[in-house]
């Protein structure tokens, strides 16, 4: 039983690490990281209505420069992104889909949809909404 005073946040850091796990478990299977995976299944969704740069994923991932850095260097590095020149801003990189991305693209997507949708099985729509909401709240309380 966990303490009351400390139930919260023992409950938060357990399930993030739950579900860390779960995620570096199922990208594991197609070559990735959890946060490679997280990373793709993000620019495969976004970049279909406009051009992902760095700070998209800082900002989604509320991650640091540096961090960001370093998943877009390995995805680089294992030919899943290209980061292209900007004509207009030379200090810009877009980051593109290479071949090898977009062949893996359906199993990303089909990965993410199934651990999401496992997430949710035990919970109904309304206990799902006022999760991500109560969740939002936290977020906003610490940032």
């Amino acid at each position: 039983m966990r303490n009351p005073e400390f139930a919260l946040i023992g409950t938060i850091n357990a399930l993030g690490k739950k579900i860390r796990r779960f995620c570096d478990r199922n990208a594991a299977r197609l070559g990735l990281t959890g946060t490679q995976g997280h990373v793709l299944c993000f620019i495969f969704i976004v970049s279909q209505w406009q051009d992902i740069y760095q700070r998209d994923i800082e900002e989604e991932f509320e991650i640091r420069r540096s961090t960001a850095t370093g998943i877009l260097k390995l995805l680089e590095r294992d030919g899943f992104i290209e980061r292209v020149s900007v004509p207009a801003d030379a200090r810009l990189k877009k980051i593109v889909l290479t071949p090898k991305a977009k062949e893996l693209q359906p199993l990303v997507i089909r990965e993410a949809m199934a651990a999401n949708q496992l997430l949710r099985s035990r919970l109904t729509d309304e206990e799902t909404a006022t999760y991500i909401r109560l969740s939002e709240r936290i977020c906003d309380t610490i940032t």
